[in-house]
């Protein structure tokens, strides 16, 4: 097994190579779930590419944008599971991990070795045990949040009836265990309410508006007609932490339709904060000038040419996020990079496990590998369960619709397409310090003439915060629009859209926007323009749109099954 580099501690990287150096310590290390399933993991550890078959199933163990990510497909099973973190236990490794989508963290996924299990038979119980001990642990701490969070309710809304109160996850319905729903009556008039504990994982702080939107609109679908009870809007009570990423997105929704307030506020504070969300939605923001890159690519021209020779037309070379370096991809993958500028370093590999191209092997190393991911890497790909062609399927959606954003609407322009566009905040909020925009563009109507910024964000899985993503890439690029900064740091040149509010394209397999997607839309502002994109399941043979909606002024026109308007919606390399 090659050694590891040393990462931070606790980071995706050191995470993974904690559970691949247990791995390699078991004679025999197998997986089991809670399912009581067991798989083997021999040889996991010795692969160059964290990937093994066995048993008729593919196992893999890779970190995908910053996320570690467990899989297992093939032999009639399909497993993802997003690692957070792990707990030695002897000669055992519990995993702490979570489906995709979900914001409950559960304890799932144990390794530990095959010749354990018989001569454990007789304690399986005791594994048993841990894992409730830990269960009913959040449990009760989950039920005394909720007992504070009435309290406080009580005490500061005097008179109104407390009902439907509980924090059990409902997964039909889209309702999660991480928080404290229920609503407020008096008489006819009643408002819904989602609290949050302090303590909750980092994904519950990120997608506390949207689960508490769409307990908002199940009340009101759902609220007794016949006692004729009006739903007047939603009150949020959150820890410091979560306060900053829903006010700014909050600040955007349209007051009359979601009536979002927000409360600050912990068990061990005395009284709820009041937050003003007119001090929220202005997210300063800055830009890296676009020259930096063509400065970058014109520096590099000589040593691109000798590192891909007639490869060139295959690769994407694509400056990085700040305009420090250059990053090489084949259909979004990142392969290779090129760093620093009297004396270029270069390094290869997969992410996570990227090696200085002169400790590697030199250029025909170089050359070796990147003609194995080229084999690899393409819609007629022999072998489309192996890593390299299934590695970051979003940046490889993300690499066609570069070749041709047409190919999600015809009214975006291909003359001006910016890929991964960062944007800085000055925020204190971490979630939003920096972001990567997918994709930026313009879009022309037809009819008019008139441009509008474009903010495209791309998804391949079921993701209930979707649109709230989307508006967080709207809110920067809003930002530096209503002060000229896109001109001023050398993008779209020539141009001068409407000053109207960038159009929001979310772009995502037909049947893989989540169920709540346009509830979750009818509460955004009515001057955001968001057009729903549906493309094909198989879009790596190419790039098929089987509707596209748009939803602007809170209504949604009829669907439009698209035709490719004469256009070739072939795989471009």
């Amino acid at each position: 097994m090659t050694q590891p580099l040393t990462q931070p501690p606790g980071s995706p990287e050191d995470l993974r190579n904690q559970i691949l150096a247990f791995i390699c310590a078991l004679p025999k290390p197998v997986l089991m779930e809670d399912a009581g399933s067991v798989l083997s993991l021999d040889g996991l550890a010795d692969s160059d590419l964290r990937s093994v078959v066995t048993e008729g199933a593919q196992v893999s163990l890779n970190v995908e944008f910053g996320k570690l990510l467990l899989e297992i497909w093939g032999a009639g099973r399909s497993l993802v599971r997003r690692v957070e973190s792990i707990e030695r236990q002897g000669r055992r490794l519990l995993i702490h991990a979570r489906k995709r989508g979900e914001c409950s963290p559960d304890v799932r996924l144990e390794i530990r070795d095959a010749g354990d299990i018989a001569a454990d038979q007789s304690t399986g119980e005791d594994r048993a045990v841990t894992r409730e001990a830990l269960a009913a642990r959040r449990a009760d701490d989950r039920e005394e949040f909720e007992r504070q969070l009435v309290a406080m309710l009580a005490r500061e809304y005097p008179g109104l009836r407390l009902e439907r109160v509980t924090h059990r996850s409902n997964r039909e319905r889209v309702f999660s265990g991480c928080y404290t729903r229920g609503w407020a009556r008096r008489g006819r008039e009643a408002w819904a309410f989602l609290g949050l504990s302090e303590f909750e994982n980092p994904s519950a702080v990120e997608n506390a508006l949207v689960y508490g939107l769409i307990w908002l609109d199940w009340l009101r679908e759902h609220t007794d007609r016949s006692q004729e009870v009006i739903v007047s809007g939603l009150k949020l009570i959150l820890p410091a932490a979560a306060v900053a990423v829903a006010a700014h997105r909050a600040a955007y929704l349209n007051p009359h339709a979601a009536g979002i307030e927000i409360l600050e506020w912990t068990p061990s504070d005395e009284r709820p904060r009041a937050i003003d969300l007119g001090d929220y939605g202005n997210v300063e923001t800055r830009l890296t000038p676009q020259w930096r890159g063509a400065r970058l690519l014109e520096e590099y021209r000589p040593l691109l040419g000798e590192l891909l020779g007639s490869n060139a037309d295959r690769v994407r070379v694509v400056p990085d996020a700040a305009g420090d370096a250059l990053s090489l991809r084949v259909f979004g993958l990142e392969v290779a990079r090129i760093e620093g500028h009297s004396d270029p370093a270069v390094s290869f590999g997969i992410e996570g496990e990227r090696t200085p191209m002169e400790q590697a092997g030199g250029v025909a190393a170089f050359h070796s590998f990147l003609g194995e991911v080229l084999r690899l890497r393409h819609r007629r790909s022999a072998d489309r369960s192996h890593p390299l062609f299934r590695l970051q399927p979003e940046r490889w959606l993300e690499s066609l619709l570069i070749d041709d954003i047409r190919r999600a609407d015809t009214a975006l322009m291909p003359e001006h397409v910016y890929p991964q566009v960062p944007a800085f905040s000055g925020t204190a909020a971490p979630q939003f310090s920096r972001g990567v925009i997918d994709i930026l563009s313009v879009t022309r109507d037809a009819d008019t003439g008139t441009q509008r910024l474009a903010v495209v964000e791309l998804k391949l899985d079921e993701e209930p915060n979707l649109p709230l993503q989307g508006l967080d890439y709207w809110l920067r690029v809003k930002w530096l629009e209503d002060r000229d900064q896109f001109r001023q740091h050398g993008y779209f040149s020539g141009l001068s859209p409407s000053p109207a509010p960038p159009v929001i394209y979310l772009v995502c397999p037909a049947f893989r926007f989540h169920s709540t997607t346009e509830r979750i839309l009818r509460y955004f502002r009515p001057s955001i323009r968001v057009v729903k994109v549906g493309v094909n399941q198989r879009w790596r043979d190419g790039v098929r749109v089987l509707f596209r909606r748009t939803l602007e002024a809170g209504t949604e026109p009829a669907s439009a099954c698209c035709k490719p308007d004469g256009l070739d919606f072939s795989e471009k390399r």
